[in-house]
C-alpha cells in the first residue's frame, strides 16, 4: 500500500505546484491525488484492516479535515500521509474531507471475537471501568460509537487492527492530535487486553449510521 502511495507523490506535487486558473480549480483536490487516497483507503473510503489503515466513509467532515490539517503541520506524525496532505492546500484539503464524508462503503465483518472479549469491550464500550478511572467510550463517541459531530469519530465498524493500533498510539504518545489529551489519558489507563477487547467489540458492531 504504501508503495502505491509514495509512486503517485509525484503526480500530487506537480498538481500542487500546477499554475492555478480559476478560483473553483484552486478549491477542487487535483485529480491526480485521487489514486494515493484509494490505494489506501479503498475506492469507496472502506479502508484496509490489513494495513491498519482506517475506513473513513461517512466520517465527519470536521474530523476528517482536522486529521488532514494535523498531518500538513505536522502535529500528527506518519510518513505516508504528511507527505500527501502538505502539498494540498487548506482548501483542497477542505474538499477532501467533504469528498469522504459524503460516501458510503459496505462493511465488510471481520471474524467474531470471543465471547470474553466482547462482554469486556460491551462493558468499557457502556461503562467504563472505575477502577481504572475510564469512563464510557460512547460517552465522548455517541450512542452505540456511532460518533458525535463536531466532537468525536464514529467507532462503530472500524477494523479491530486499526482501532487497536490508533489506542496503542496514543498510549505509547506517538500520537498526540488529541484536544486536551484525552485519549492519551484514557489510553494509558488501558491493558493490552481491554485494547484488544475494545477493538474488537466496535469492529463487531458494524457502521451505526454510515
Amino acid at each position: 500500500m504504501g508503495i502505491l502511495v509514495l509512486a503517485a507523490l509525484p503526480l500530487i506535487l506537480s498538481a500542487a505546484a500546477a499554475p492555478q486558473t480559476s478560483k473553483a480549480a484552486a478549491k477542487s483536490p487535483p485529480a491526480a491525488a485521487n489514486a494515493p487516497c484509494a490505494a489506501c483507503h479503498g475506492a469507496n473510503g472502506e479502508g484496509s484492516a490489513a494495513a491498519h489503515v482506517p475506513r473513513i466513509a461517512g466520517q465527519s467532515a470536521e474530523y476528517l479535515q482536522k486529521q488532514l490539517d494535523d498531518y500538513a503541520s505536522g502535529l500528527r506524525e506518519n510518513a505516508i500521509m504528511v507527505n500527501f496532505a502538505k502539498p494540498l492546500t487548506e482548501e483542497q484539503r477542505q474538499e477532501f474531507a467533504k469528498r469522504y464524508a459524503a460516501m458510503s462503503a459496505p462493511f465488510l465483518p471481520e471474524a467474531a471475537p470471543s465471547e470474553k472479549q466482547l462482554a469486556r469491550g460491551h462493558r468499557l464500550a457502556y461503562q467504563g471501568d472505575e477502577s481504572l478511572r475510564v469512563q464510557a467510550c460512547n460517552a465522548c463517541h455517541g450512542p452505540d460509537g456511532s460518533g458525535v459531530l463536531h466532537a468525536a469519530p464514529y467507532l462503530a465498524g472500524q477494523s479491530s487492527e486499526y482501532i487497536g493500533s490508533a489506542l496503542k498510539a496514543f498510549q505509547t504518545g506517538s500520537r498526540k492530535n488529541d484536544a486536551g489529551e484525552l485519549m492519551r489519558s484514557v489510553a494509558a489507563r488501558l491493558a493490552d487486553a481491554d485494547i484488544t477487547a475494545a477493538a474488537a467489540y466496535f469492529a463487531s458492531e458494524g457502521p451505526a449510521t454510515h
